[in-house]
């Protein structure tokens, strides 16, 4: 796992490394690399929106294959992927953007654990020497439990002589002069529902991390809720209901785990997607679109319907009950009535379908 985190962590280092570059301060790096991340997802965003759109214009036909298929599941899902085929349609296409920003917050994991390797790029190497002064200062129980460059970076604050010492002026200066804070607070710490020794200045401003985090989850729901509640109903609505309430726990609980600078990126995303959201609503409202979409269904009903009644109407004009059955005689009009109820039942119940002798007609 923990490769896994370095092989998304590196490219997102290196971005990051050359935004501080400008920067020259962590905590500006990390929001303006969030920002830039989230601009990038954009077309992921849209199409999100768009999977939004084509899964409630599709509840109708869903609701239709289910009333009709119901009680046979093969059929039921064999006519439901015809559905999405048909439509061009994926059901993980709304979950995409979610699904891509887990990997992203486990490479920024790498990033804020190892911020000695990816933002002051220095040799793996001079990494191990570093540490192995730090353990010394420190002493190994004392060792941050997730990142022992985290605290070399606390050792060097504490006493830099060794390392000036052990690995020169210009490494030990260069790890001295990292600005590593974000308005006093140090990105590096982790919030916790105790103050754990901290002072409560610090302590309240780490806290307020997973509570924004939260609540801004929380927003976002709400107005994705709010955009889709006309065109969801029944399992759709449940499960839209229990994501409302799932997100921002989901969220307070990541921003407790990890350190204040991944919290603060979640943070930043969570408010990017509000912004995001409420704009591809304005332009691509899914109420709207569904509306728009149930009035041109009913219009072709209505057609349809008109259609019926003028085949209809010119069959009794030329003596002819049904223009379907023209030609036919009554026992082969029966054979057909019987045989397409008993296909109906049979895909309906998932029963084998049994051909019509005469004997049934009788």
């Amino acid at each position: 796992m923990i490769q896994l985190f370095s092989i998304i962590g590196t490219p997102l280092g290196w971005i990051m490394y050359q935004i501080n570059n400008f920067t020259n301060n962590y905590g500006l790096t990390l929001i303006i690399f969030s920002i830039l991340l989230k601009v990038c997802m954009i077309p992921l965003g849209i199409k999100q929106q768009k999977g939004l759109i084509s899964s409630a214009r599709m509840q109708p036909k869903m609701r239709a294959i289910q009333k009709a298929y119901g009680n046979n599941k093969k059929r039921y899902s064999e006519e439901l992927q015809k559905l999405y085929n048909e439509e061009h349609f994926s059901p993980l296409s709304s979950c995409l953007p979610m699904l891509i920003q887990f990997p992203i917050l486990f490479g920024m994991l790498d990033v804020i654990y190892y911020p000695i390797k990816h933002m002051l790029r220095l040799p793996a190497e001079t990494i191990n020497e570093a540490i192995t002064i730090a353990t010394g200062i420190l002493g190994e129980g004392n060792l941050n439990a997730y990142s022992k460059e985290i605290s070399v970076i606390s050792a060097v604050r504490q006493n830099a002589a060794p390392f000036y010492e052990g690995l020169g002026a210009e490494v030990t200066d260069k790890i001295l002069n990292f600005d590593f804070t974000m308005f006093g607070l140090n990105l590096f710490d982790q919030p916790t529902l105790t103050p754990e020794g901290k002072s409560m200045g610090l302590y309240f401003a780490l806290l307020l991390i997973p509570i924004l985090s939260g609540l801004t989850s929380l927003l976002m729901s709400l107005i994705t809720k709010q955009s889709t509640a006309s065109t969801t109903d029944g399992q759709l609505a449940g499960m839209n209901n229990s994501m409302m309430i799932m997100m921002p726990v989901m969220s307070i609980w990541i921003s407790f785990m990890v350190p204040a600078g991944v919290g603060i990126y979640w943070l930043i995303s969570n408010i990017c997607s509000c912004v995001q959201s409420f704009v591809l609503n304005k332009i691509m409202n899914p109420a709207e679109e569904i509306a728009k979409a149930k009035a041109e269904q009913e219009a072709q009903r209505e057609a349809e319907r008109q259609e019926r009644i003028e085949q209809k109407k010119k069959a009794r004009e030329q003596g002819i009950k049904d223009p379907d059955e023209k030609g036919l005689t009554q026992k082969e009009i029966a054979r057909r009535k019987l045989a397409e109820a008993r296909r109906r039942d049979a895909e309906r119940y998932g029963e084998e379908y049994v051909e019509v002798t005469d004997d049934d007609i009788k």
